[in-house]
């Protein structure tokens, strides 16, 4: 009952970060400055929901049995914070190399 559980919340992650790919394939709206930001938002959505589902399943990850899925169960959560770091390097990247 708890591995099949874990499973389909590993599933829902799985489409949750599969669905933030979906909002590129909109075209752009707006004018200027903001045109865009639909997309960019669509995908925090996407990954903010599959972030949610990743600490349940960090929660979870406690009362599990099996190394090979407690292993498993840390690569949402892995993810998520590779994507962090890489947004605040971008972030600081654009701070530090000013024209």
């Amino acid at each position: 009952m708890r591995h099949a559980m874990i499973w389909l919340l590993l599933a829902a992650w799985a489409v949750a970060v599969g669905l933030s790919v979906l909002p590129m394939l909109e075209p752009p709206t707006g004018d200027g400055f903001t045109r865009g930001l639909n997309r960019i938002t669509g995908f925090f959505q996407f990954q903010a929901l599959a972030s949610l589902i990743g600490l349940v399943i960090l929660a979870l990850r406690g009362r599990t049995e099996g190394a090979w899925l407690r292993r498993l169960m840390l690569v949402p959560v892995l993810l998520a914070a590779a994507l962090l770091l890489a947004i605040a390097g971008v972030l600081l990247y654009a701070a530090v190399m000013r024209p």
